[in-house]
């Protein structure tokens, strides 16, 4: 389905009475459009206990334990999914349209203290999920759970179990036939078990219509109990349809299995259709979609708590999830072989803006992702740029950049247009892979262990290869192959310890729901875990950027006295020995305060467009992604991916790391994300964007990038444009990703100040979104202190 009125199922839709779709969509010009429904669930959010519990799970997961216990895995789970979702109390709301919400409830004495003898059966490995992915939405939409399990069906072969009363063991000839049976015996359990939840909320949703004295309530929960009776058990007919059946997957995946950061993905390409047809047909308008768009959303923060999962967290299996949407970007075919990169078609549609227009609530999720071309539609773009100046939860992407950054890694084309977001700067292939894996690298830290001939100065300890005296180092050029050499060894460390999925593995029975949902996995009879999925990647993020470009541009003009690039280096004398800088680093600049000064005050620094230091920064980068991508040389079960990306690892990288050449001291901070150090991008926010475009993201399919500016600089009609300009440059220069944050300093530290006046106070954090008020006192105090910029 590419999001053009391609793909609906063959069937009727349903007719709804005309008075229940007035009912649904009764607005009042309450906030950002939003109608009197949405503005008291959207209150709602804010009265949830985060002590809550959901304690009817735990106690049939310890019933289950011991009632399934000799059953193998993909059985176990499909069982006790089917206990589950046939036991627990079902609750709908006032002014639920879309319905799904687990049981909880604020937890008695007596309670707690159970809860406490029983955490085990909080977290069980035998069932779980591993969240951190999108599965084909779809697929569920266009054949619905009967489909999917009609597919699983296909796949077996008689014999298919043994036992009179039913499936009591799965045997097969050999262990890969019963680790296939046993997966998809799981995986169609698991679709009835959906069902019966389905058909429970139906007959709930009658049963509350009945007792309704309210007629427009009343004919809400009946049009509610005949979606839920229809999906996910069928292919969707309609938009509220197809809005329900992702949502009930979608909390069974997060709140009844658990895991944390199941992405919502295209929702305005694979919902579209649907949207396309109602209207045509009458069922829906504009901003009918709208309402129901937002009451998505904000289920998507009812799972979740309050707080920030960092600084204190509901105890929920999905915790504080990140649930990300993305909207835009291009059509997975393109008819353009002059530049098949780039030039996929322009995927926007009315149904993408009303998208963005939902984001007005400023809910703490969903994270709105946006996919930018040159190109992309203008009135859609300029709908972008004004929820990114109110302060939505909106990160944006660049297509021309990302694309060609997949096909290098090895995702076809058609894939790579069709990619999406699910970890904070995180990307993948919705439906065609598994779960995040990666490995994050201290990029300065492999220099000071170049600087050291593998020696860690902290320790004293030989932790790297031995990669040269630095005393016969006579060019930039020497530390840079010894710095390549410190990377590489990490790196064929990292490869060899990799799962490697051997053909006896897939003897194992082993499951996980999300792979039920999964291109491929039923296909082959296995989970992806398995390798039962097109693609599997483990990411490779280089982390301080930054502070290492920085370090090195400083050895450059105090050491080696290259050829300089910037004329303000001409004239410019040898100031010490290389070796002489590295005992000073490792003194932790003890007794050579001015040397430091000078190294932070006088040296170029990244984020000021500077080719001095920025060529290093690009060769830095070429030498991380040279060295992760060579290790896919050798066919791996796991390919592993480039990303220039810190998330909050700047700060515990820095603890472990002595002091660096660009003046920092031992123990600070290194850089964050692809973001200049801290203070040290003085020439205003273009020259700091265009520093960012120059790395080369073509190679990197994730990463990130922070930036704040002051609200006053895109304030009114010509702030509006001055943003999309800046927007605009940097992508078509190169730029790879941007998130803002709008709000000055000031208002930040009143918020330190007088938290409960600030509830809402919505900031962007390394690709998601929180609370502010709720974040650590360090995590605020690391948003305040990225520099402030103007226009």
């Amino acid at each position: 389905m590419d999001g053009r009125g391609q793909g609906l199922p063959e069937t009727d839709a349903p007719t709804y009475p005309r008075s229940s779709i007035r009912s649904v969509v009764s607005y009042n010009n309450l906030g950002a459009n939003m109608t009197q429904r949405t503005e008291r669930l959207k209150a709602k959010l804010f009265e949830i206990d985060d002590r809550v519990l959901f304690l009817e799970r735990m106690e049939i997961i310890k019933e289950c334990d011991e009632k399934y216990k000799d059953y193998t895995a993909g059985l176990k789970f499909g069982y006790t999914l089917n206990d589950l979702l046939a036991q627990i109390t079902i609750v709908i709301d006032d002014d639920d349209l879309i319905v799904g919400r687990v049981p909880e409830t604020l937890p008695t004495e007596a309670q707690e203290r159970w809860f406490e003898a029983n955490r085990q059966y909080f977290y069980v490995p035998w069932f779980q999920s591993s969240g951190h992915l999108t599965i084909s939405w779809e697929r569920l939409l266009n054949e619905g759970l009967r489909g999917i399990s009609k597919r699983a069906r296909q796949q077996l072969a008689p014999p298919l179990f043994k036992g009179a009363g039913g499936i009591d063991q799965i045997t097969g000839d050999d262990g890969v036939s019963l680790s296939r049976k046993d997966f998809l015996w799981g995986a169609m359990l698991s679709c009835d078990a959906i069902e019966t939840y389905s058909q429970r909320y139906a007959q709930h949703a009658e049963e509350l219509a009945e007792k309704t004295s309210d007629p427009n309530r009343r004919l809400e929960l009946l049009r509610i109990a005949e979606v839920c009776r229809h999906v996910p058990t069928n292919p969707a007919r309609t938009m509220h349809e197809a809005v329900q059946a992702v949502w009930l997957v979608d909390l069974v995946l997060h709140a009844v299995v658990g895991s944390r950061d199941f992405a919502l993905g295209r929702i305005d390409q694979y919902l579209y259709p649907f949207y396309e047809k109602d209207l045509k047909e009458g069922r829906i308008t504009p901003k009918g979609a709208q309402e129901l768009i937002e009451c998505l959303y904000i289920k998507c923060s009812e799972i979740i708590g309050y707080a920030d999962q960092a600084n204190a967290r509901k105890r929920s299996l999905c915790q504080d999830s990140v649930q990300y949407v993305v909207l835009g970007g291009q059509t997975k075919d393109g008819n353009n072989p002059l530049t098949p990169f780039i030039k996929g078609e322009d995927a926007t549609n009315p149904l993408s803006t009303i998208a963005v227009k939902a984001g007005y609530l400023k809910l703490k999720q969903p994270t709105i992702k946006i996919r930018y071309f040159n190109g992309i539609n203008e009135e859609f773009w300029l709908e972008v740029c004004r929820l990114v100046r109110a302060g939505g939860s909106v990160g944006i992407y660049n297509d021309d950049v990302e694309i060609p950054a997949f096909t290098s890694v090895g995702v076809e084309l058609a894939d790579a247009r069709n990619y999406v977001h699910y970890g904070c700067c995180n990307a993948n292939v919705p439906g065609k892979e598994g779960s995040l894996m990666e490995r994050w690298h201290s990029l300065p830290k492999y220099l000071e262990l170049a600087l050291n001939n593998g020696m860690d100065p902290l320790t004293g300890q030989q932790v790297g290869p031995k990669t040269g005296d630095i005393t016969e180092f006579q060019s930039l050029d020497d530390l840079l192959e010894a710095f390549r050499f410190q990377v590489r060894h990490v790196l064929e460390a990292e490869r060899a310890s990799a799962t490697f999925i051997r053909p006896e593995d897939h003897s194992q029975c082993s499951f996980t729901l999300e792979s039920v949902f999964l291109d491929d996995c039923l296909e082959n009879g296995r989970e992806w875990r398995l390798g039962g999925t097109k693609y599997w990647h483990k990411s490779q993020h280089g982390c301080g950027i930054a502070t290492i470009a920085d370090s090195l541009a400083a050895i450059q003009k105090m050491v080696f006295d290259a050829p300089p690039l910037s004329p303000r280096m001409q004239g410019e004398e040898k100031e010490l020995t290389l070796a002489e800088l590295r005992d000073i680093l490792n003194a932790n600049f003890e007794g050579h305060e001015p040397l430091r000064q000078k190294l932070l005050n006088r040296c170029p620094k990244y984020g000021n467009d500077d080719d001095y230091v920025d060529s290093i920064a690009v060769r830095i980068g070429n030498i991380f992604c040279d060295e992760v991508l060579r290790c896919n040389e050798v066919p791996h079960s796991i390919t592993f991916w480039p990303e220039i990306y810190t998330y909050h690892h700047n700060k515990g990288f820095g603890t472990s790391l002595g002091a660096t050449p660009d003046g920092r001291k031992k123990g600070e901070n290194i850089s964050e994300n692809q973001s200049p150090s801290y203070g040290m991008d003085i020439k205003g926010v273009t020259a700091c964007l265009k520093s960012i475009a120059k790395l080369p993201t073509h190679r990197t399919p994730g990463g990130g990038t922070n930036l704040k500016i002051h609200p006053s600089a895109v304030a009114g009609e010509t702030g509006l444009k001055a943003l999309s300009n800046l927007l605009k440059t940097y992508f078509n220069e190169g730029g790879q990703h941007l998130q803002l944050n709008l709000l000055d300093s000031q208002t930040l530290k009143e918020a330190q100040q007088d938290p409960e006046q600030y509830k809402t106070l919505s900031v962007r954090v390394v690709g998601y979104s929180a609370y502010f008020v709720t974040l650590s006192k360090k995590v605020q105090d690391d948003i305040i202190e990225r520099m402030e910029h103007t226009l």
